[in-house]
């Protein structure tokens, strides 16, 4: 909902930032249903699927994409859980200033204006994030029953939402007849394709997360499906909620509030105060622990699977998503934008290289599962790492970088057309890093055997020994880890 509300608060059109959302989202659909298809084909999460293409093994940043790709991937996870919990503060606000509506000035100036967050804001925070603490201990499978409630009735609260945005707005018409007016000095093309990569960079997730969730799927082509429609569909209407609130606020009160929640607290309804904090309370709870929380124990814990386990990995998700401070990242419309926008630029070619790996240079031939898990196997390459992966990877993000630097720092000087080319940054990386790793794959081949419909992966010095062993008949694992 922000991140359609955010381009309003910008400057932008709704209904041109509803149009970015779309197209964003139709980009993404793709790779999420293709990685969710992976992960219920072979019942195994992402950090698993990457190892056919990046290695067993990354030891440093620079030198195991795969590693890269769990960092990077991990970190975001870390943030988002802290910018969802800021959320889910705010909600908590909502439910408190409707039971006391003295709340709302609580030791309102006891924190500086530094700080980016007030008492009260910080004291919901905290409550919030304790009361999803205890659902961390609880396994996924048995928590089929809170997303079985949400399913329920969120669908009924934004319709609740998108009556009252109308009613109050006076209808479609003047909301989305409010002109364009950008003030940061770019046209309105770059802040269009600015939207359509922070709305990728929202989605950009799914495509490295989806597998943790679809492995336990009993049919792939279900989840392939429940994909494809949730994302362009139920999402885009959602993030269409997002628009028609911002731009309601801007003709009921005077200005663009890009967060929904902020828009809540101006109520003066307190019941329907404190029911839609809940609902936002609730909602925020059930898409934490999936979004962030269990990806992010998920990698941690492929890590170190010696001393961690998804338990342990969630409760450090929580920890370290309090620590980092997200209400900062949540100050300002822009912030926020930059925020979104830039991680996913790392994503788009761990992504690209994936599908590229799977599709064009295996054929879409089934997973040899044994070596998956096997330290010297088959998906061993060069001391644990593809370095044509790690390669394609880094050929991908550098171009972006001069982008996401000038995002972080506006007073570095770059060229226009570098800034431009970074608005569709995770597309670019993406198509770069596949185009680059087939290329490398054709320039410097590593041998592929079939053997019982499984796609065995050697390098060069390998690949007489095993032809020669399937030729008399052994099996295809066992001949591999003996000769690797």
């Amino acid at each position: 909902m922000q991140v359609p509300s955010s381009a309003v608060a910008l400057g932008l059109n709704p209904g041109l930032a509803m149009v970015a959302c779309l197209i964003g989202n139709l980009l993404v659909t793709g790779p999420v249903c293709i990685v969710g298809w992976l992960g219920s084909k072979y019942s195994i999460p992402f950090p698993v699927i990457a190892r056919a293409a990046y290695g067993m093994i990354g030891a440093y940043w620079a030198m195991a994409s795969r590693l890269a790709s769990r960092i990077i991937r991990g970190i975001f996870c870390v943030i988002l859980y802290g910018v969802q919990a800021s959320l889910g503060g705010n909600a908590v606000r909502c439910m408190l200033e409707a039971i006391w509506p003295s709340f709302a000035h609580w030791h309102m100036n006891s924190l500086p204006a530094s700080a980016d967050i007030t008492a009260p804001d910080l004291l919901c925070f905290a409550l919030f994030w304790l009361a999803s603490f205890p659902l961390l201990f609880v396994p996924l499978s048995s928590l089929r029953w809170l997303f079985a409630v949400k399913i329920a009735i969120m669908p009924f609260f934004y319709v609740a939402l998108f009556t009252w945005a109308l009613t109050a707005g006076n209808g479609v018409g003047p909301l989305f007849s409010i002109p364009n007016k950008i003030t940061s000095g770019w046209s309105i093309g770059y802040v269009f394709c600015s939207t359509i990569l922070a709305t990728i960079g929202g989605n950009a997730t799914f495509a490295v997360n989806m597998a943790d969730i679809t492995r336990y799927a009993k049919n792939p082509r279900s989840s392939a499906i429940a994909q494809a429609f949730a994302l362009p569909i139920c999402i885009t209407m959602i993030e269409l909620l997002g628009t028609l609130m911002a731009a309601t606020a801007q003709v009921v009160y005077g200005e663009v509030l890009w967060n929904p929640l902020t828009i809540v607290l101006l109520w003066n309804n307190r019941t329907a105060k404190f029911f839609a904090g809940f609902l936002f309370a609730f909602a925020t709870i059930a898409t934490n622990i999936t979004g962030n929380s269990i990806p992010f124990a998920h990698d941690i814990m492929g890590i170190f699977p010696k001393y961690l386990n998804v338990r342990r990995g969630q409760i450090i998700c929580a920890i370290l998503g309090f620590a980092m401070n997200p209400w900062v990242i949540q100050a300002r419309a822009s912030r926020f934008f930059n925020f979104v926008g830039g991680y996913s630029i790392f994503l788009g070619p761990l992504v690209g290289i994936i599908l590229c790996d799977y599709f064009i240079i295996r054929k879409a031939k089934p997973y040899n599962m044994l070596h998956l898990y096997k330290t010297n196997g088959l998906y061993w390459y060069w001391k644990g790492c593809n370095p044509r992966a790690l390669t394609a990877w880094m050929v991908g993000v550098t171009p972006l970088l001069p982008g996401l630097i000038y995002n972080i720092n506006s007073n570095i000087k770059m060229g226009k057309g570098i800034l431009e080319f970074y608005t569709l940054g995770w597309l670019d990386g993406l198509v770069i890093a596949a185009l680059t790793y087939y290329l490398l794959c054709l320039a410097f081949p590593f041998p592929t055997l079939t053997v019982d419909g499984s796609d065995v992966v050697v390098e060069a010095k390998d690949e007489e020994s095993v032809r020669d062993a399937s030729a008399e008949g052994k099996p295809a694992d066992v001949v591999a880890a003996k000769e690797i």
